[in-house]
């Protein structure tokens, strides 16, 4: 089978990880992938690429009359592909102001599957990243919930706010992870351990990017009155020195790690030094967290927010605990209780990653995704015979 893969991503993050991994599966299943994308598919981000220096210059609304316009451009691009590739489907990975490769699509009568991973214009990224062309945004956004044969959602919650935009059904397909990487057989925590002298440490990890909206207060207060946790924060970013000095502020500047960036590749050693993985906290309440199922492919027992979009991945006292949000008591609570019975933690990994390998693969979700936009074909068919008839 033949796909038309189209993304308007600058791929140098968690999603340039979800396209690569989602092609490979595909791939790997026999299929013929062709990818339609603003960047290279695997952009390495020592340095900006020219679309981001270029963003970073522009006004807001200037960048959004420029996404708009690109829309022209992006049809006759996806249009000529479909012509030249004929592809089974399309798959489109949403982005903002953007219809023209749905449009192609839905002009060529083929089925197209819309992949949300936010809505635009609506809740925390609204409120987060307001636009200037706010309401042409919201006509788009729904014009690309309409153009689409099917539409999948990376959480219940964002499903239920699609289908709020737009009176369709909408799919919930939670992101993947490469459970042949993150494969706790195939780990080397212990050098890890040794890398940062915590060989006889309870660990309490996080990974990601040091920003103030991901909870790492809420996380800080907690290890801080639990005697024996160490804290290991894989990664680095903006606050950095603000965590640093909260936690020397506190009387915990010794019990905190930061690694600094570490390659993707290199993830698996350190999750598996971990005794405990934490989400400390997520703001949007809508996505599907890459990093909460990498833990979970580790065989690492879980702490994560209780949220709905949390619960599509997090069974609470089967393979994971659940914490109220921003309450660092109760995360606290939750640290000790797997701090002290070893058999939990135990229990807890072996069976997240139990689930990973039974629902939350990469080749999963290709196989799902395979398996929508086959029922989409047969319902653009029934419909051409309908009207043949």
């Amino acid at each position: 089978m033949r796909i038309l893969y189209h993304h308007r991503t600058l791929a140098d993050g968690a999603e340039g990880i979800h396209i690569a991994a989602i092609v490979g599966a595909f791939r790997a299943l026999g299929h013929e992938v062709r990818v339609l994308g603003v960047t290279p598919q695997r952009h390495q981000t020592g340095s900006p690429t020219l679309l981001q220096t270029v963003r970073s210059g522009l006004p807001d609304a200037a960048f959004e009359v420029g996404a708009v316009a690109l829309n022209a451009l992006e049809y006759a691009s996806v249009a000529r592909q479909i012509g030249q590739f004929k592809p089974a489907f399309l798959y489109s990975r949403h982005a903002r102001l953007d219809i023209a490769a749905l449009a192609a699509a839905r002009r060529a009568r083929i089925p197209s599957v819309l992949e949300l991973n936010s809505l635009f214009t609506q809740g925390a990224y609204h409120e987060h990243e307001p636009m200037t062309l706010y309401r042409l945004a919201v006509r788009l956004e729904r014009r690309a919930l309409a153009l689409a044969t099917v539409v999948v959602a990376v959480s219940t919650p964002l499903a239920r706010q699609a289908e709020a935009l737009v009176s369709r059904p909408v799919c919930v397909l939670p992101n993947g992870v490469d459970a042949a990487l993150f494969d706790p057989r195939r780990a080397d925590p212990g050098r890890i351990r040794v890398q940062h002298g915590l060989q006889s440490r309870f660990i309490v990890g996080w990974t990601g990017i040091i920003r103030e909206w991901h909870g790492l207060d809420v996380l800080l207060e907690a290890v801080a009155v639990v005697p024996d946790a160490h804290l290991l924060i894989v990664g680095d970013g903006p606050s950095r020195t603000d965590l640093e000095r909260r936690a020397a502020a506190r009387g915990i500047g010794a019990r905190l790690t930061i690694t600094g960036r570490v390659a993707h590749e290199e993830m698996p050693d350190y999750v598996g030094s971990m005794d405990v993985a934490v989400v400390a906290d997520e703001r949007t309440a809508i996505a599907s967290p890459m990093k909460l199922l990498e833990y979970m492919a580790m065989e690492r027992p879980v702490v994560a927010p209780r949220l709905d979009n949390i619960a599509d991945l997090v069974c609470d006292g089967a393979d994971g605990l659940l914490f109220t949000p921003g309450d660092s008591v109760d995360l606290a609570s939750a640290l000790r209780r797997l701090g002290g019975d070893e058999s939990l933690r135990d229990r807890l990994g072996h069976n997240a990653r139990a689930k990973v390998e039974r629902e939350h693969t990469w080749r999963r979700k290709a196989e799902d995704i395979i398996a929508l936009a086959t029922e989409g074909s047969a319902r653009i068919a029934d419909v051409r015979a309908d009207k043949l008839t």
